[in-house]
C-alpha cells in the first residue's frame, strides 16, 4: 500500500506530466499555424516571381483560395463575430439575406484577393521574419515582419495574421498591418452605410463594387 507522500508524489508527477503536454500540444498547434503561413507565402511568392500573365494570377489566387477564408472574413467584417479589435459591435450579417450574404462574399473575396497580391508584389524585396505566435480568443495570430531589403534602414513593417483551424485545415481569417485590422477597417465603413438612411446595403454593393473595378 503506497503512503500519502508517495501519493502526493505521484499525483504531482501526473500534473506535471498534463502541463507538459498542455504546453507541448500548445506549441504543436503555433508551430502548425505559423508553418501553414510560412507555406502558403512561399507559393504565392514563387508564383509571382514569374512573369506578368493570367495564368501566374490564377494560380495566385487558387492559392488564396485555400490561405483565406473568405466567407469566415465576410462574416467577421459584418459582425459575427465582433473583430477582435471591436469590443462590442452590431451583427448586421444577421440581417441579410442568404442571396446578399452570398453576394459581399463574392465581393469581398475579389477585392481581398486582388488588393493582397498587389501588396504581395510590392513586397517581393522583403525578407519576412516570424516573431511568434500568441492565443487570440480561440485563434492563432502568427506575428511577422518585414524589412526592406532595397532600403534596409527603414522601419520594418508589422504584418499579423489571424489563423483559425487544426493542422490540415487552417485558414487566415483576419490581416492586422501596423496593429490596423482588415475585418475591422471593413466593419467600421460597413457599419457607418448600413446605418446611414441614405445609403444602406445597396451602397456597401457599389463601394465594394467601384473598389474592385479600380483594381482592374
Amino acid at each position: 500500500m503506497m503512503t500519502m507522500k508517495r501519493v502526493q508524489k505521484l499525483l504531482l508527477a501526473m500534473l506535471l506530466l498534463v502541463g507538459a503536454m498542455t504546453l507541448a500540444a500548445a506549441a504543436f498547434a503555433q508551430g502548425g499555424a505559423q508553418a501553414f503561413l510560412d507555406a502558403q507565402h512561399q507559393k504565392i511568392t514563387a508564383q509571382l516571381r514569374q512573369p506578368a500573365s493570367a495564368s501566374r494570377d490564377s494560380q495566385v489566387s487558387a492559392v488564396l483560395d485555400q490561405m483565406v477564408d473568405y466567407g469566415e472574413l465576410a462574416r467577421r467584417t459584418f459582425g459575427q463575430p465582433c473583430p477582435d479589435a471591436v469590443s462590442s459591435c452590431t451583427n448586421h450579417w444577421s440581417g441579410l439575406t442568404d442571396a446578399q450574404k452570398t453576394e459581399v462574399t463574392s465581393l469581398l473575396h475579389q477585392l481581398v484577393s486582388k488588393n493582397y497580391q498587389k501588396n504581395l508584389i510590392k513586397t517581393l524585396d522583403y525578407d519576412i521574419a516570424y516573431k511568434g505566435t500568441q492565443d487570440q480568443g480561440g485563434a492563432s495570430r502568427v506575428r511577422t515582419e518585414a524589412t526592406s531589403r532595397l532600403k534596409p534602414r527603414d522601419p520594418a513593417i508589422e504584418v499579423d495574421y489571424v489563423i483559425l483551424g487544426s493542422a490540415g485545415s487552417y485558414h487566415v481569417v483576419d490581416i492586422i498591418t501596423e496593429e490596423s485590422s482588415l475585418t475591422k477597417n471593413y466593419y467600421d465603413q460597413f457599419h457607418r452605410m448600413l446605418t446611414n438612411p441614405e445609403q444602406g446595403y445597396p451602397y456597401v454593393v457599389k463601394k465594394l463594387t467601384d473598389k474592385i473595378a479600380q483594381l482592374g
